[in-house]
Parts: C-alpha cells; sequence; structure tokens
C-alpha cells in the first residue's frame, strides 16, 4: 500500500476487498472463541440470609442487660470474623461435603480460604437511613446479611443459611456464657472477699489477745488504775516517812534509857548504842568525816565494838538495860517492820505504775496496728455489700439470657436458592467479545497490508517506477474460473457453516459439562430443596 500520495476511498474498497477474508474469519474466529470461552465459564449463584437484631424485650429500666447492647457499626467486623472462623467454616464444610473435589488438590487451609473468600457480612441500610447517610449523618445499623457465592444455587441456599442459624445459635450460647461467667466471678469475688474478712477479723482478734491492757479502749482504765496507784503510792511514802522517823525516835529513846542506867557506868554494848546514836546525830547535823567529834566519836565506836567483840555474851554487865530501854527498843523493832512493809508496798506500787505507763506508752502502736485493720476491714466490707448487691443484678441478668429475653438476632429473611446466576454476565462478555473480535479483525487486516509490498493499482506501479503507465489490462474471468470461485466461495461458506456450528455446539457442551452438573433453581428441584433444607430457626 502507498500512502504518500494519501489513502483515498477507492483504497479503502479496495483494501475491504482484497482482506475480507482475514479480516472476517478473524473477527468471527475471536468472537467464536469468546463465545465458547464465556459459555465454558462456571455459573455463580448467590444467596444470602437477612439477620434483624431485636432488642431486649424487658424494660431496660427494670432490668439492665447482662451483656453490652450491640452496635452494628463497631461490632460488624468482630461479628464477620466470628462468621468466618475457621472452625466454624471447616465444620460446615464437612457436614456439607464441601469442596470435594478441591480437597484432592489443596491443603485444608486453602480450602477454608476459598471458601472464605466467597462468603461476606454487608450491613443493610434502609432508604431512610441512606438518605441521611448521604447528608453524613450518623445511622444505627440493626440489620445485616451473610451473603455466600457458589456453583451450586442449593449449596449456596444451604451455606448461608446454616451459618445464619450457626452465628445466632453461638450468639445466645455466648451471652448466656458472658452472663454465668459474670455470675461466677461475682460470685468468687464474695468468696474471696468473705475469706478476706475472716482473716481481718481473726487478726484483730490476735491483736488484742497479745496485747491485753495496751487497747485504745483500755486508756480509761488504765489512767484510773495509775492515779489510784499513785495515790496509793503517796499514801506508802507518808507510812514509809512516818516509819522510819519513830524508828529513829525509839531508837534515841533506847540510847537515852540506856543512859540513865541506875548503875555506876554503863556497859560496852549501852555505850555503843549511845555513840552510834551520837555518830547519827552528827551525820544529820552535817559533818564531815574530818570533823574533830566525827573522828573521835568513830574511834571511840571501834574500841567499843572491840570491847563488846571480846566480852562474854553471859555477862550481867553487858545485857544490863531497863525497862524502858527495852520498851524503847520494841517498839523501835515495829518501826522498822513497818518501814520494811512500807518499803515493800512502795515498790510493788512503783512496779505497778511503770507497768501501766508501759501499757499506755505500747497502746499507740497497737492502736496503729488497729486501726489498719479496721480500715481494710470497712473497705473489704464496702466491697463485699457492693458485690452482694451485683450478684442479685447478675443473678437476674443471668435468668434473663436463659430465657433468651435480652437482645436477639433473628433471621429477618431467610436463605433462597437464586432463580439464575450472579456471574457470568454472559450477554456482556458476548458483545466484549464481538467488539474485540472486530478489534482485532481490523488490526491484523491493518498489520497484512502494511506488510504487503505488491502493487495493486495504476497509480502505484506508475509512483514506484516513475514511468507513465500506458495500458492496464483488467482481469479476464472465464467460465471456468467463475465456477471454481463458486465452487470455492460454496466451500468457504460451509466451512464457516461448520466452524459456526461446532463453536455453538462446543459452547453448548462446555456450558452443560460445567454446570450440567450442579443444582439451579428450576421448579422441581426448588421444591425437593425447600422440603429437603433444615428449617431455619425464626428466632435465636
Amino acid at each position: 500500500m502507498n500512502v504518500e500520495n494519501g489513502i483515498q476511498l477507492a483504497d479503502l474498497v479496495a483494501i475491504a476487498r482484497r482482506r475480507v477474508k482475514f479480516v472476517v474469519g478473524t473477527a468471527l474466529t475471536v468472537t467464536l472463541l469468546g463465545y465458547w470461552i464465556t459459555m465454558a465459564l462456571p455459573n455463580e449463584y448467590q444467596s444470602y440470609a437477612t439477620v434483624l437484631i431485636q432488642p431486649q424485650t424487658v424494660d431496660p429500666d427494670l432490668v439492665e442487660p447482662g451483656v453490652g447492647a450491640t452496635d452494628l457499626n463497631q461490632r460488624l467486623g468482630i461479628m464477620a470474623s466470628q462468621i468466618l472462623s475457621r472452625s466454624r467454616l471447616s465444620r460446615i464444610i464437612d457436614d456439607l461435603d464441601l469442596y470435594q473435589a478441591e480437597h484432592d488438590r489443596m491443603v485444608r487451609q486453602e480450602v477454608i480460604d476459598l471458601m472464605r473468600s466467597r462468603l461476606s457480612v454487608e450491613p443493610v441500610i434502609p432508604e431512610l437511613e441512606a438518605k441521611l447517610a448521604n447528608k453524613n449523618a450518623a445511622i444505627e445499623i440493626n440489620t445485616f446479611k451473610i451473603v455466600f457465592n457458589d456453583r451450586d444455587a442449593v449449596t449456596a441456599k444451604l451455606v448461608a443459611e446454616r451459618l445464619a442459624n450457626d452465628f445466632i445459635e453461638s450468639h445466645i450460647e455466648a451471652r448466656v456464657e458472658v452472663s454465668g461467667k459474670s455470675l461466677d466471678f461475682i460470685q468468687g469475688e464474695l468468696d474471696r472477699l468473705s475469706t478476706e474478712i475472716l482473716g481481718v477479723e481473726a487478726a484483730v482478734a490476735d491483736v488484742k489477745g497479745e496485747n491485753p491492757g495496751r487497747l485504745p479502749e483500755d486508756i480509761p482504765a488504765n489512767q484510773r488504775r495509775l492515779e489510784r496507784l499513785m495515790s496509793d503510792l503517796a499514801f506508802a511514802q507518808r507510812g514509809y516517812t512516818e516509819a522510819r522517823s519513830d524508828e529513829a525516835f525509839f531508837r534515841s529513846q533506847a540510847a537515852t534509857a540506856s543512859t540513865i542506867s541506875p548503875t555506876d557506868s554503863l556497859s560496852p554494848t549501852s555505850r555503843l548504842k549511845l555513840v552510834e546514836l551520837m555518830l547519827g546525830e552528827y551525820e544529820s547535823k552535817g559533818f564531815t568525816e574530818k570533823h574533830p567529834d566525827m573522828i573521835r566519836t568513830r574511834a571511840e565506836m571501834l574500841v567499843l565494838r572491840e570491847r563488846v567483840a571480846n566480852s562474854d555474851p553471859d555477862d550481867p554487865a553487858n545485857s544490863q538495860s531497863s525497862f524502858a530501854q527495852q520498851s524503847a527498843e520494841a517498839e523501835g523493832h515495829r518501826a522498822a517492820q513497818r518501814r520494811a512493809a512500807a518499803e515493800e508496798e512502795m515498790q510493788r506500787l512503783e512496779n505497778l505504775a511503770e507497768e501501766i505507763q508501759a501499757q499506755l506508752a505500747a497502746t499507740p502502736e497497737v492502736a496503729e496496728k488497729l486501726d489498719a485493720l479496721s480500715r481494710r476491714y470497712e473497705h473489704l466490707f464496702t466491697s463485699y455489700q457492693d458485690f452482694s448487691g451485683r450478684r442479685l443484678e447478675a443473678t437476674v441478668q443471668a435468668q434473663l439470657e436463659r430465657r433468651q429475653l435480652g437482645e436477639q438476632f433473628r433471621v429477618l429473611e431467610a436463605a433462597f436458592v437464586a432463580p439464575e446466576p450472579i456471574s457470568p454476565n454472559r450477554p456482556v462478555l458476548m458483545i466484549l467479545s464481538l467488539v474485540l473480535g472486530i478489534a482485532v479483525a481490523g488490526a491484523v487486516g491493518i498489520a497484512l497490508e502494511a506488510a504487503d509490498s505488491s502493487v495493486h493499482t495504476v497509480r502505484q506501479l506508475q509512483n514506484a517506477i516513475s514511468l507513465p503507465v500506458l495500458a492496464s489490462i483488467p482481469k479476464i474471468m472465464l467460465e471456468s474460473d467463475r465456477r471454481a470461485l463458486r465452487r470455492q466461495r460454496i466451500r468457504t461458506g460451509l466451512a464457516t457453516v461448520t466452524m459456526v456450528l461446532f463453536a455453538l455446539v462446543g459452547g453448548a457442551a462446555s456450558y452443560v459439562w460445567v454446570n450440567g452438573g450442579h443444582r439451579v433453581a428450576t421448579g422441581e428441584s426448588v421444591e425437593e430443596t425447600e422440603v429437603a433444607s433444615p428449617p431455619v430457626a425464626a428466632e435465636g
């Protein structure tokens, strides 16, 4: 083809005549191939079950729900994960004997992933709320669909139905389990708090048992006892002072009585007592050891003690005493006994006072321990009362869930057998095949014409050799040529019809081969399916 002088209409007509067989053959081949492929594609049926979330039937003001109210906007992803869980899908595959052919070339996880790819959970937005959604207003969704696609219409229906029923049953079980676990948890907390309260009470009893008299409530009694002891101690001190004074007085009287003895001279024993009395008098006056009277008196006392030690006890001179002296000595002895008794009583009272003061000093520490235990007891008791109230609420909520009066999932629209497949869209694919065939045919014609360097017209020859062409001889068709051309056209037409028929029959056969083994929504099969399939739960 020569395009130096531009392509004219006659050139296009000539090109069409020369390439018509290739263009039509290519377009027909591509179209028929597309038809065959379209017919060989497996049908895909879709079925879905619509689930409605019903609110609690009992007034929430009377009984609060034990499980949080469902917000589908937030929980749709969680529910989709639950519906598409591996265990649930694996159980459905086994129960319905799905994907038997795929199990020969796939592992279990791949089969589950294949089924999961054909499943979807979609929210259902009512038309009124859809208008609000266009205005960016917050809407509340309370309905969703469980959608399943499969090559078998009945299988799609059974799987969607089974998933809806299983999800509703698992939802009921989950809510009952949650309410039961909440009740068990509260009961466990009550048992724990009761044990801790008993432990605190035992600790308080131990502290009180280990600290008798040191408790805060013993402070007034201890203070009164201490006051009485201090009063008794003062009284004992007065008695001690009086006894000591009496003892000194009667010793002085005995010494005086000995000095006025009727004998001419005092005995060593009497003289020793008199000297001792004089020594005590000097000491009471504050004389030091270096005072002449103290030195003389002590020297005389040493001499008298030596004489008393060397004298005969049976000598009447040593034991000579008057009645007044004996009476004074007896009174002095009794005064000494009173002094000793008063001293012992003072010591006893001082010990008791020290013991009570020690108890009072230890009381703050004991009070601190008891305060800590008391605060813990109050905290535990408050928690126990709080959990006791919650246990009553949890019991009512558990009964609410067991009777299925709380939030429920209900099948609003049961799954159905799809009357026709949703894919492939064969009319659209056939139109695309035709368009593609025409495009490919045009490209093939242009490519062949561009690759052809032969001369077809007088103008092309004149342009190629740059010489004028004097004359051109048209193609001469004889009768034999016309008969051969007719035979060729008949063969071409028969071949074309045969190819078309083969493609049509082959496409129909491939359709039957691919989709003939699956149940479709024809009248009899739909009725049988509706009878054979298990009933859909009206309410979870």
